[in-house]
This record gives structure tokens, sequence and C-alpha cells, in this order.
């Protein structure tokens, strides 16, 4: 007799009609298409493969956008983090911060440094979470009816068979230092400067008239630049004008992450709380969480009161298919599955990082903060913290690679700040292949929609074939079917090609989709 485990499964209600909504990038009505289904429970390797071909959670609800239809074409994006070196501005962020649990410093943002925090956070749905509000399914099964957790095929039953201006260019290689010809010139103006401030300063002055001649003369800030960098290399031993390797570019994110002393004033503290199997822990800070939600909401969205309720907070946000698994590795154990990343700050929490880990990678979901706290770039902070966790993770599980940070709009300037994190890749609609976003720019400058792959003979791997969908199982009442069978009675190819064709060959064979059809 076929049986098949719940438990081990996915379990899907699929919404076979095309879905237009407002689109959030944009704001235009019913411009953004898409095909969507509700997630009773996602296994953590079906929901990879989900997104390996462009699909995106938002609670239960998964969504897969129609490319070539809708209004802002969104594009998968993830970065190589183990690749990943830290720009100049984001090294600033880290220390901004690191300074701030050191000695409580609160300096003002002053040195041009992009937080995007500011527009939307890490995770990129952020404009876009408050319009997929699909409901769950009426037509849900009561899984507590199946003993034993399982259904029985229906073999065994009677069932009648008769996705501004072009993109700023990836910046990541900076040069600190200028060539050698124009630091001898600079050199020399500062020699020349030198002498002449110091020869107007043996003069006698009167008491209290002038200057004073035991103080020294003032100089422009760069000049007091240019001697500081002579001091330095005086201090290393190089000559003047000779080129110095940079200290900072030999560092690794983790070299600047982890530069907190012991003695800080502050003490920062990290926890990882499943939302998959939520505990105790979660229960004790849920509404500190949703009080910081509502506030940043308000705060940087401009959302009203009204809208921040706990109910939106718990279905976007918390709610999760993902079953939580544990996955042995070469140095330990890593769960998988749905988890918020708690930023504390002594006592007080101030910052959330709602993720998903994968089998190959960590997906950020949301990222929000206590606006209190706005002036540590905390958007910037959150990204490169989860790239860091991406890093650490890989030490135990070293299938995990990538940090996917949701989906790139080109055509939103405010959007295209993912493109600048480094080491990025898009996902092209048609093959599913990575490609270096520097590569796929010019692409997106001409058009909104593009196939990414250059390969015109290159074709989707995962590509269902007629017998693929015949073996799609179907949830019928409380015994499963395949398709094969199923559509003797009922019909319905159109439908599971086309879920075949957008699910790919991998879930169609694992994903138990349930019929609203009646045996």
């Amino acid at each position: 007799m076929a049986s098949l485990s719940l438990d081990k499964v996915s379990i899907v209600y699929w919404h076979p009609d095309l879905e237009r909504h407002r689109c959030g990038y944009c704001n235009n009505q019913n411009c953004s298409v898409l095909y969507g289904m509700w997630a009773e429970q996602l296994t953590v390797e079906d929901y990879q493969n989900l997104i390996d071909r462009g699909w995106r959670r938002s609670g239960k609800y998964c969504y897969k956008p129609v490319m070539h239809e809708t209004c802002c074409p969104q594009y998968t994006i993830r970065c190589e983090a183990l690749k990943f070196h830290p720009s100049k501005s984001q090294k600033k962020v880290i220390k901004r911060f690191n300074k701030f649990i050191t000695d409580d410093s609160k300096q003002e943002k002053g040195d041009n440094i992009s937080d995007n925090s500011s527009n939307t956070e890490n995770s990129g749905e952020n404009s876009s979470i408050g319009f997929i509000s699909r409901q769950q399914p009426t037509n849900e099964l009561d899984f507590s009816k199946f003993k034993d957790n399982t259904v029985q095929s229906a073999d065994d039953c009677n069932i009648d068979e008769s996705s501004d201006n072009r993109l700023d260019k990836a910046k990541v290689h900076i040069n600190e230092t200028k060539c050698d010809s124009e630091v001898a010139e600079e050199h020399k103006e500062v020699d020349s400067n030198i002498a002449n401030t110091t020869a107007t300063t043996t003069e006698v002055v009167k008491k209290g008239v002038g200057a004073d001649p035991s103080r020294p003369p003032c100089k422009k800030a760069k000049l007091l630049r240019i001697e500081r960098k002579q001091q330095k290399l005086i201090q290393k031993g190089l000559k003047i004008g000779q080129k110095e390797t940079a200290k900072n570019e030999q560092k690794k994110l983790e070299d600047f992450i982890d530069q907190i002393p012991e003695n800080a004033k502050h003490k920062l503290k990290i926890v990882l709380v499943s939302t998959s199997s939520p505990g105790e822990d979660w229960n004790e800070s849920v509404n500190l969480e949703f009080q910081i939600y509502k506030k940043y909401q308000m705060a940087v969205h401009n959302d009203p009161p009204e809208k921040c309720k706990m109910e939106v907070f718990l279905r976007f946000l918390v709610n999760t298919p993902l079953k939580t698994v544990r996955s042995r590795g070469e140095n330990g154990t890593v769960m998988l599955g749905s988890f918020h990343q708690q930023y504390w700050i002594d006592d007080k929490l101030i910052a959330v990082g709602v993720i998903d880990i994968l089998p190959k990678c960590v997906s950020s979901v949301y990222f929000f903060y206590d606006p209190e706290y706005r002036f540590l770039t905390l958007g910037t902070y959150g990204s490169l913290r989860e790239i860091y966790f991406v890093r650490s993770l890989h030490q135990i599980l070293p299938s995990i690679e990538y940090y996917y940070m949701g989906y790139y709009i080109h055509s939103c300037p405010k959007m295209r700040y993912k493109g600048r994190l480094g080491n990025s890749l898009l996902l092209c609609p048609e093959t599913y292949k990575w490609f270096p976003i520097e590569n796929c720019i010019p692409k997106l400058d001409a058009n909104k929609y593009s196939r990414l792959n250059d390969d015109i003979d290159a074709i989707d791997e995962e590509m269902c074939s007629s017998s693929d969908i015949d073996r799609i199982k179907i949830l019928i009442g409380y015994t499963f079917t395949i398709f094969g069978r199923y559509k003797r009675t009922f019909g319905e190819v159109d439908v599971y090609e086309n879920i075949g064709r957008l699910v790919g060959k991998k879930c169609a064979d694992k994903l138990l989709f349930v019929s609203s059809k009646e045996r």
C-alpha cells in the first residue's frame, strides 16, 4: 500500500490565475504581475530550489514575478560571500558601529556613507511587503485527521479515472593613494609653506598684539593631511613618495567586524531565535520586536499607526512554511529554517534581521531597527553582518556560500543599491543561470526585461518533460494521486504544465499540490 509521510513533504495550494497588484516600486495600479502559491509547509531543500528559479516568500505566501509582463522586473540577486571584500564606505560603517560600542561615540554621518536603510533594507522586499496580502486558503485541510501523519495513494482508493541613470559602476577597487609624481609635488608645496611660515614667526610680537609666537601657525587641512602622511611613511621606514600597501586592503570582513575590545563600554550580543520552531526565547521577545517594528515602519516608511498591527507583523515576518532541520557538516551541526537575528546592545534590543538559513545560502527576508539608532547606518551594517554570518556558517557546513538579498530592480533607482554591495550575481529569468551584475547592467539599461544569458542556445536545464508533469503529486481530500491519473477525470492539463514550467523539475517531483476538486 503506497503512503506519503506528510512531515517530510512540502504541501502547497496553487493559485492558477495570474495575479495583478499595485506595484510597490512604481506605485502604479494592477501592473505588478505574478504567479503565487500558499505554502502550508516547505522543506528547506524545496525552498532553495524555488528561489533559484526566481521565487520568494512573504510569510507563507510564495510568489514569482512574470518578468516579461510586470512593470518593474525583479531579478533574483545574490552575493558570493566567500569572495566578498568590504569597500571603503562599508569599512567606515563597521568602524563607526564599533566605535559606538567601544566608547559610546555618536559621531553623526558626514563622510558620504550610503545608508541603504534610509530607503529600504538589505532584503529588498520592503516596499512590496504590504501589497502581497494573499490570505490563507479557505479549503485548508485539517492535517491532524491524517492517521500516523500519512495519506494513502489513490491507487488504493475508489477514484473515478473515466523587474535615474546608469547604475553607478561597482566601486570594487578604491584607489586610496596618489601617483608618485603628484605626491612629490604636494610634498614640495608643503616644504615651501613650512619654510615660509616658520620665517614669519621669528618676528617679535608685542604682548597682546597679533598671533602668539609660542603657538604653531595655522595651516590648511590639506597641508596637515600631507604632513601626517609624511610622518606615517617615516615611522614605517618608507621614503616620501613611495607607494604604501594599504593595510585595510589586506584585511578580511572578519578583521573589521571583530575589532571590538573586551573592555568596550557597551556589550554587543547577537541572538539567533528560531521562528520555524519557536520556543520560550521567542515568546519572551516577540512583543519587544513588534514595538521596534512599529516604530521603524512609522519613522522610516511613513506607515500610519493603524497599518502597523501585530497580526500584520506576525503574518509577514514571523509565520513561515519552512520546516526546521539539522544539517550535519564537517565541523558541527547547522540548524536550517527561518530565524530572527536579534541585535542587543547591553540589555536593549535595537535591530532584527529576518532570515532563512537554507542548504546553500542565508536568504535575507527583512531588516528593521530602532530609529533612535539610525545614526549607526544599521541597514548597511546588517547586510555586512549577514555576509559575516554566511562565512561563519560555511566553516561548519561548506555548502553554504551565498547571501541572497531578494530582488534587484534596475528600473527602480532606489533599489539599485544592492548592486553596489560587491561580488553580486543576477539570475537569468530564462535559463536560470547566474551572471556578474556588471555584465548585466548594459542589457538592463537598454531594456527593463532582458535575457541575461548571452548563449542563445542555452536552455532551462530544469524544464519539465511530459512524464515529469504526469508524476506531480496531488492531494484530493485525504488521499493523493499523480497528475497522470488525475487529468483523466479533471483535466487541467494547462494548469499543471504551467506549474511544471514555473517550479522546475526538482520541485515538480517533490511538492504536494492540494486540489480544490472533490473526489
